[in-house]
């Protein structure tokens, strides 16, 4: 049967406590005293110390280099939210910019010195996709009233206000199924009706035939039988022909402006 034997009573623990019990010997007297003996020490501890101080070393490097790891992980951290801070502002400050932009090109080329126009920014549109209405940020507060036309730049017309809300209004566009417009030919005032064709596009209807109208006519409304002034672009003529029964001539109308690109219009609320 082998007996274990516990760690102090082994040979390498008595010279272990030897060794130290010189040491301290040497190191706590006077150098004069013990001066062959600390020479001796020192030549054969030499390779120990500096073992220990290389682990020391390095220990101390590691340690040093696992807290600037924790240091730069938190500065790369606090780094990327003000990235991401500075992104958002710098986002925010374009889009400011470029509706302020948006807005200055279109009130340089808006017929003010004919209407009192109130701007407005669109904030919903039809869910459908099919462009029949759009919603603005003004209303009743801001003098928004049922029937007021609106336009965008140079005085398109796009629609006019058919339902009104205290701080919105809901606009009816030209393309609506339900839309009704007197249009005249700025080429040769022939008259018709200008339709919506449910979200798809505009149709000038119900010309006579004795009139003149060709492609690329411009249609303008005719400020007859409603609250929309006189002068207000429609758009062009595209495709002149008879309506199925021949009593009339009709032809698609082209908006100049994309419906879809829209973000704010301008509200007639008064004629000079």
């Amino acid at each position: 049967m082998i007996v274990q034997r516990k760690f102090t009573q082994t040979k390498f623990f008595r010279a272990l406590i030897l060794f130290c019990f010189v040491w301290l010997l040497v190191e706590m007297t006077p150098g004069w005293l013990f001066a062959p003996v600390r020479t001796v020490m020192m030549t054969v501890t030499y390779p120990v110390q500096k073992i220990f101080s290389a682990v020391a070393f390095t220990f101390s490097d590691t340690y040093t280099f696992l807290v600037s790891i924790g240091e730069l992980k938190d500065e790369n951290v606090r780094l990327e939210k003000e990235r991401l801070a500075l992104l958002v502002t710098h986002a925010e400050y374009e889009d400011i910019k470029r509706e302020n932009d948006e807005l200055r090109r279109a009130l340089d080329i808006l017929p003010r010195d004919k209407f009192h126009l109130r701007s407005a920014t669109i904030i919903s549109r039809d869910i459908a996709g099919m462009g029949n209405w759009i919603s603005i940020d003004q209303g009743r507060n801001a003098g928004i009233k049922e029937g007021m036309s609106v336009i965008v730049e140079n005085g398109i017309l796009i629609g006019k206000v058919v339902e009104v809300f205290p701080a919105s209004a809901r606009i009816m566009l030209l393309s609506n199924g339900e839309s009704l417009v007197s249009g005249v030919s700025l080429e040769s005032e022939a008259k018709g009706i200008v339709k919506g064709e449910y979200g798809l596009g505009l149709t000038l209807d119900m010309v006579l035939q004795k009139d003149t109208i060709k492609v690329g006519d411009t249609i303008i409304t005719s400020g007859l039988g409603g609250d929309i002034p006189r002068g207000l672009v429609i758009g062009t003529l595209q495709n002149v022909h008879f309506s199925s029964d021949k009593l009339f001539q009709q032809a698609t109308i082209v908006s100049p402006v994309r419906l879809d690109a829209l973000r704010y219009v301008f509200v007639i609320q008064d004629v000079y």
